[in-house]
Order: structure tokens, then sequence, then C-alpha cells
């Protein structure tokens, strides 16, 4: 029988500063079944007693006996995880009690079991431990997919308010491991120790929040397993410092493109000068803005290095390397002419706001003449919704889901934004920025970051590289600008000049 016991070089840290696949849930489950057959009859025990071995060797290094340890322990085998620990622990010198959450007369034989070992070393099962000064989650695994009920919401929020530190077990009870969106409570972990590889949810949405420290243990299953594919992979800093173009001595403006923004439809100019003033400060050669006249003058008075124009986009449009159109565009028959004309050209595109509605307004057969690999969408969760004909809680429901179907209906490349942006590139390959900040919780947002991502198209990048530096510089340039302020939040128009630092540096 293969060794249960946990080596240090099983447990380790997760970096997330650095590029990590990330798996869906049933990618996982495969890998665990997989495993468990080739473990024998007694497989599925051999990998709960690595997990909780790892948990034991995780709980020693981070809160050293003796302490006071209440278990969670629901009925399935992530409770099974937990009897086990709680058994392991109790004999290593902490003062461990279990509390049983759900029907524990129908548990399967594997958390049998692992209860029967918390019975035989004598751990007490109890309704509460005041005295407890670390809790353990072994609630829910990676099969929850269904919304709390109502006693098991309380139990969380009661876990969530006790200010004591807590471990999950593989994933924070009532989080999603595909979407990481909360159903509708999920419990705030302190650290987290994820078996066999990292779940996606636990890098996106309410997981960026809820999972504390990360670690995993791949239960020594390296050896002994086929690793399908990751759903996807998340970004690393020295990954996107590889994919900032360096700029030659000998060069000039018109080495590094020109971008022209069309937008700012009456009443709505903001947001296409936001996007021309971003496109220069992340270094686009020239910035051209088609726009209402009478937003000229503001523009001119923000940024002087904008050409601006009202009349003949068709020129603009011969003389530009990138078109980025849709901010402050608006709905009415002035920008529907300027999306046709946009549409007909050859140029790469980046399509955004009222450009993305008036895509998700034609018919499929229309959208499907527009299809194209040498454009960019960056649709936020509503847009989105409105693209694939779903709600926006669809979208959020499986992130993942919906930005590969935004690829296969529209080709390209497909920014999804949110807590946890994701990035469909050409070929299908998914990446992930696994952070968020609140100070980018605020209007003009998005019309910054297309003027960054059609700069760094005009550059020379293609598109799936200049989304995901885009969106790096976004979020990084937010939360610098947001650590040197009192308030977490931050204008649109604040990060003009801190997007420039964050590329020097």
């Amino acid at each position: 029988m293969p060794s249960s016991i946990i080596t240090n070089a099983d447990l380790s840290a997760v970096d997330t500063s650095w590029e990590q696949p990330l798996y869906r849930a049933d990618s996982i489950r495969q890998l665990e079944q997989q495993a468990i057959h080739q473990l024998g009859s007694d497989g599925g025990f051999i990998l709960m007693q690595r997990a909780a071995s790892a948990l034991l060797a995780l709980l020693q290094q981070k809160w050293p006996a003796p302490r006071k340890v209440l278990v969670y322990a629901g009925n399935g085998n992530n409770g099974g995880d937990g009897y086990l620990l709680a058994a392991l622990a109790r004999t290593s010198g902490y003062d461990v009690r279990l509390y049983q959450h759900g029907n524990h007369s129908r548990l399967g034989q594997t958390a049998t079991l692992a209860a029967q070992a918390a019975g035989k070393a004598e751990v007490p099962i109890v309704s509460e431990f005041a005295e407890a000064d670390l809790l353990i989650d072994a609630l829910f695994g990676i099969g929850l997919n269904r919304p709390l009920d109502k006693a098991t919401s309380g139990l969380i929020r009661r876990i969530n308010n006790s200010n004591k530190p807590v471990l999950a077990v593989d994933i924070p009870s009532g989080l999603s491991a595909d979407s990481g969106a909360a159903m509708p409570e999920a419990v705030k972990a302190t650290a987290t120790l994820s078996f066999i590889g990292l779940k996606a949810g636990l890098l996106m949405q309410d997981g960026l929040e809820h999972c504390g420290q990360l670690w995993l243990s791949t239960l020594q299953l390296d050896g002994e397993r086929s690793v399908p594919e990751p759903a996807c992979h998340s970004l690393s800093a020295r990954q996107i410092s590889q994919l900032i173009p360096a700029r030659r001595a000998n060069s000039h403006k018109g080495h590094y493109g020109h971008v022209l923004v069309i937008g700012g439809d009456a009443g709505f100019g903001g947001a296409a000068i936001l996007t021309a003033q971003a496109a220069v400060s992340c270094g686009a050669g020239k910035v051209s803005l088609f726009s209402r006249n009478e937003h000229t003058t503001a523009m001119l008075s923000r940024q002087p290095e904008v050409m601006v124009s009202s009349e003949d986009c068709a020129s603009l449009l011969n003389a530009a390397s990138v078109i980025a159109i849709g901010p402050g565009l608006g709905t009415k028959s002035w920008g529907q002419a300027l999306m046709v004309q946009a549409l007909a050209s050859d140029k790469p595109l980046l399509l955004d706001a009222d450009a993305l509605n008036f895509l998700a307004g034609l018919s499929q057969q229309q959208q499907a003449g527009y299809k194209r690999q040498n454009w960019v969408l960056t649709p936020h969760p509503g847009e989105a919704a409105r693209l694939l004909n779903c709600s926006s809680q669809d979208i959020q429901q499986d992130r993942l889901a919906a930005v590969r179907q935004l690829h296969q209906q529209f080709g390209g490349v497909i920014l999804l934004k949110g807590a946890g942006t994701l990035i469909c590139d050409q070929n299908g390959e998914i990446s992930l920025l696994a952070a968020a900040h609140p100070a980018l919780a605020s209007g003009g947002m998005g019309d910054v970051l297309s003027g960054v991502i059609a700069a760094l198209l005009a550059q020379g990048l293609n598109g799936r590289d200049a989304c995901q530096v885009a969106a790096w510089l976004h979020l990084h340039s937010a939360a610098s600008l947001a650590r040197q302020q009192q308030q977490p939040w931050l204008l649109a128009s604040d990060l003009i000049h801190q997007l420039k630092l964050q590329l020097i540096n």
C-alpha cells in the first residue's frame, strides 16, 4: 500500500504572483478518481489520509500545539478529511473537538472510516467550543453546486463572526470551485489548503477575499496521474514584464502606431476623452479622437497631444493603425453610422461599451458576418450578457464558460472584466488576472482600460499580450495609487498619470 505520510515537499505555499495552472472541479474529480483506481481498493481512504497529513503539517507550521481546535465536519468527503485531521491532531498535542453538521447517519464508506478513526482517538463531539482559538472548515468541498440552506448559511456567518483564524479544507465552504462566487455565504478563511490542483474559483470573484493564504498539496499524485488541461492560467508579474515593448533610441512616433478613438456623442464626451488620454499616457505614437465638435475644447485642454476631429472619419480610419470604438458612442444614429464605418475597416479593432451594445443588437447572422480574429472585445458582465442573450447572473455563475463562448461566437480576443479578469485569446486559451481592487469600482475605469489596450496594440503587441499587459497595468496602477491616499476609491482620471509611472517601473 502506498505511504500516506506527507513530506514537506508536498506542502507548498502558493505564490499568486507566479503563473499557476487552475482547474475546474470536474477535472480535479477526474484526477481523484484516476488516482483512487490506481491506488487500489483502499484508494479513497489513502487519499483522505494524505489530505489529513498535509493539513496536520500545515497546522503544525502555522499554529503549533498546544492549541484548542474546533473542526466543523460536513457529511461528505470534505468532512472525512476533517475527521481524520481531528484524530491526527489529537495524538499530536492539540485539544480538538468536532462539530458535526448535516446528516451524519448517511456518511459514505470512506468518510465513515474517517469518522471511526476520530472516535477511536476519542475526539469529543460538541455543539459549541467557545474556548477554541482555531477553527477548521471541513463542511463542504468542491462538489457543492447549489445555494446553501438557511441552517448552513447561519453556521457560516457564525464562523465568520467569530474573529478566530480559520483553516479551510480544500476550499472555503460555500464558495463555487469553478466561478469563485459565494452561494450566497462562504467561509472567510485565514488559510486554505487546496488538494491535487488549484481550483479556478479560489482566485476569482469572492474567492479573492475568502481564501486567505493559499497552500497546495498534490497528495503525492505527481507520478500517478495524467494531468488534464487546466481551465486557465493565472498571470505573473514576470510574464507581464517580458511583454512590455522595449524602445529603440533610433525611433520616432511612427514606430509606435496611431490610435484612433471613436466615441463621445452629445453629452458623453468624457468617456472618449479618457480613452484618448490613456492611449497617450501608455505610449502610442499618435492619438486621434473622432468625436462631436462640442468636445474638442475639453479634449485639447486636458491633453493637447491628441488630434481631434468631428469630420471625415473615413480619412482617419485609413490613417490609423488601431481603432478603439465605443466609449461614449451612444446608441443613436450618429454612433451607429460610425460603427458601420469602423466594422468595414480591416484594421485591428477594440470594441467597448456602446460598440458592444451595437454588436449585441444585431441578428446572429449579422454577428457571424462580422466575426474576425483581429479585434478585441472588452465586455463587463452586463455587456457580456447582452452579447450572449442571457443574464449577468448567468455570466458570473460561470465566467470561464462565458468568456469561452464569447470567443467562439465572435472570434478575436475577449477580455471579460470583473474581479478576476479573464482573457481568452485567438486560440481559445484563457488567462486570469488573479486579483481585484475596490479602487477600480468607479465610472470611466473601463474607458481608461480601452485606451491602454489600444496603445499597446498600436506598439505591436498582439491582442492577447496587449490585454494581459493592460489589465495588469490597470489594476496595479490603481492599487499603487490607492495606497497613497486615505479613501479606498479613485477617479478614472486619477489613473492616467499613474499608468505611465507603472509602465516605466
